[in-house]
């Protein structure tokens, strides 16, 4: 060790050099472990600072120290390969960091120059700010606290002071020599993790080994880096912002680890939570499972319409289903409430714990069910809808088979009672009776058309009951069945039995007719039965015109009489007939033909007479005509000549010839005509 020189000057200048030899010793420890300091966070995004003077000229770290300690974005630096560019970088973070502190007497082109000074002053700024700056202890005495609060450095003196209190040769009082021995950091450590450090081993007296000891510990058990070397602290008096620095390091690592113990507990707690969250889930999905498979089930028998196809069968089902609306459902309603009631509590929890919200598996969601439910009443209402109508159906169907019952006796008597009538075969034996079978037959005839329409509505009252599935359907179609062949089988005997009496009619008829003819020609009989030839000519003529009315009259008989002659021909091959009946038509018949033969001999007998008669008179009357024109002429011929000239002479002569000439023709038509008439009727007998 060299002895200061006895010289006033010389003592004067070594004492300045020695001044300036620590503060370069000050500022190499400075700058050591500001650079370790920013390689503990730069070591975050793989950046390392190896000279912190010449570094941070380009602003690029220095920005990134920025962004990693503050937890802001500042954006992107440029290059820094210009100078522009790095005081730029620069000036960004100068920027910056005038929002959060106040700084004097620093400007970029220091840093981009490298000025030792105002680096390590910028950086113990940054150190000041975000490390120390940001330390608050509560002020108390033993007895009582104080609502007094000390922040910074003092803050963080006073937390050291707390933590060392008690421990053997350890005082602290500042953050230089206090720190020398080494006891300090390891009191700090021993405070926090007592298992690091046997305390009561360390030598005191051993401050490198303390130091080390310490800082060894620091780092690799609780993560805390090397800042200092024991050299830099062994000295008497160590970097006051040099140790700050390490000793901060120790208060935020402690500070994280009580925040840790305590957020354990929280987390301890939070995990507690999560578990009843999830056991609430658990449960959420078990329910909701199950009401969803319930729900899917009574959806699924609710679309079913195989309802029972009797009344009393639809009554029990309807039952069945006021009985689910009623009993099961309700329950089924307050446990999809519970459900719901649970998401939403597992998601406050959720939300009160910052957690992502419960997500529950695909389909379970209370939409899921609130929809699966909205399915199920719209179902459950078009079920009882369905219900209700084949309630409505049902009773219909037990009405209309009622009906048809009854209807079905009504017809069934009626049938029987008609069958009954017509299977009946006396029509009679006389024509009287046959008439009154006749008349009773056109009355029954009516009164079963008129009930043909009644047979129709119970066949339709069937068919509806088929149609619509009743039960009784097979019982009522085989009464149905029955009834109606019944029926058919009364319209059957209707039709044999109108056949039988059609000809029994026509018997009738045909006998009326035979009659008619008959009389008529009795009174032709009579009318032409005469041998009263007319008294003169007009009234010869006047019976000849009356006869031929007669004979036109004998004519229309006889295609009468071949009428009925082929009519009776057709009725007598009746097998039905009677023998009785058999023998009168044919005796008519035949007694007819007779009387017909007579009339028409009668009717020529007449017709002769009448001509004769007409032949002598017309010869009379033509006598009796040229007599009278002899008797004219004869007079004319008679009578006095008298002319009073020639010319009227003339006109005479003329007359007189052409009577000669007339009197000619009318001689020789006399002689070929009635003379001639005449002889032949004296010839005949006449």
């Amino acid at each position: 060790m060299s002895l200061p020189p006895q010289n006033p000057e010389d003592a004067k200048d070594f004492e300045k050099g020695r001044i300036r030899a620590l503060q370069e010793e000050r500022l190499h420890i400075q700058k050591k472990t500001f650079t370790k300091w920013m390689n503990s966070f730069l070591q975050k995004a793989k950046m390392e600072v190896e000279d912190l003077f010449t570094d941070l000229a380009d602003g690029r770290k220095l920005l990134k120290l920025l962004e990693i300690i503050s937890g802001e974005k500042l954006g992107k630096p440029n290059s820094g390969k210009m100078r522009v560019h790095r005081i730029e970088n620069v000036n960004k973070s100068l920027a910056f960091l005038h929002t959060k502190v106040r700084l004097e007497n620093i400007g970029a082109e220091d840093i981009v120059d490298g000025n030792p000074r105002m680096i390590l002053g910028l950086i113990w700024t940054i150190i000041l700010r975000f490390q120390i700056q940001e330390i608050e202890i509560d002020v108390y005495d033993d007895d009582n606290k104080s609502n007094e609060k000390k922040s910074a450095k003092d803050a963080l003196l006073l937390w050291c002071q707390r933590k060392t209190n008690g421990y053997q040769n350890v005082g602290i009082r500042d953050f230089s020599s206090s720190w020398q021995s080494g006891l300090g950091f390891n009191a700090l450590i021993h405070s926090h993790r007592p298992d690091l450090i046997n305390f009561n081993n360390l030598d005191k007296d051993d401050h490198l080994g303390n130091l080390r000891n310490a800082f060894d510990i620091a780092e690799k058990h609780l993560g805390i880096p090397k800042l200092l070397d024991a050299e830099d602290v062994d000295v008497s008096k160590p970097d006051e912002k040099s140790v700050i620095t390490y000793v901060a390091s120790y208060y935020h690592t402690f500070s994280k680890m009580k925040a840790g113990a305590t957020g354990g507990k929280r987390i301890g707690n939070i995990v507690l939570k999560i578990k009843n969250i999830e056991d609430q889930q658990a449960s959420f999905e078990s329910y909701s499972t199950t009401l969803l498979l319930w729900i899917k089930e009574k959806t699924s028998q609710m679309q079913k319409r195989d309802f029972s196809n009797t009344l009393e069968g639809i009554q029990v089902d309807f039952k069945k289903f006021k009985d689910y609306r009623t009993v099961e459902k309700p329950p089924k309603y307050k446990e999809k409430v519970e459900i719901e009631a649970t998401y939403f509590d597992i998601q406050i929890k959720l939300q009160q714990l910052r957690q992502a919200p419960y997500v529950p598996p695909e389909g379970q969601r209370p939409h899921d069910i609130d929809q699966a439910w909205v399915q199920l009443e719209k179902q459950e209402y078009l079920a009882e809808v369905a219900l209700k109508e084949e309630l409505l159906r049902q009773e219909k169907l037990e009405q209309l088979a009622y009906k048809f019952e009854r209807k079905s006796v009504l017809r069934e008597g009626y049938l029987n009672e008609m069958i009954a009538v017509l299977s009946d075969p006396r029509y009679g034996s006389n024509l009287q009776q046959v008439g009154a079978s006749v008349k009773k037959h056109e009355a029954i005839s009516a009164d079963i058309l008129a009930r043909q329409e009644r047979f129709r509505d119970l066949k339709a009252m069937s068919s509806q009951l088929q149609q619509e599935r009743y039960w009784r359907e097979q019982e009522i179609r085989d009464r149905e069945k029955a009834i109606m062949e019944r029926w058919d089988q009364l319209l059957e005997l209707l039709g044999v039995h109108k056949d039988k009496l059609e000809r029994y009619c026509t018997i009738i008829t045909l006998q009326r007719e035979i009659e008619t003819l008959s009389v008529t020609i009795i009174a032709l009989q009579q009318e032409l039965d005469t041998s009263d030839p007319g008294s003169h000519l007009l009234d010869v003529q006047e019976k000849l015109q009356k006869f031929q009315l007669q004979e036109s009259q004998v004519n229309a008989m006889a295609e009468s009489i071949k009428k009925v002659s082929k009519q009776s021909k057709t009725v007598l091959n009746n097998p039905d007939l009677h023998e009785s009946q058999v023998k009168v038509i044919q005796s008519k018949m035949e007694e007819l033909e007779n009387q017909f033969k007579a009339l028409l001999s009668l009717t020529k007998k007449r017709q002769v007479v009448l001509e004769d008669s007409l032949s002598f008179y017309q010869l009379i009357q033509d006598f009796e005509e040229e007599g009278q024109w002899c008797d004219e002429k004869l007079a004319v011929c008679s009578a006095t000549i008298t002319a009073k000239d020639l010319r009227a002479l003339t006109s005479l002569q003329q007359k007189h010839k052409a009577l000669e000439d007339e009197m000619v023709r009318r001689h020789n038509r006399f002689l070929s005509g009635p003379l001639a008439t005449g002889q032949d009727m004296i010839k005949s007998g006449h």
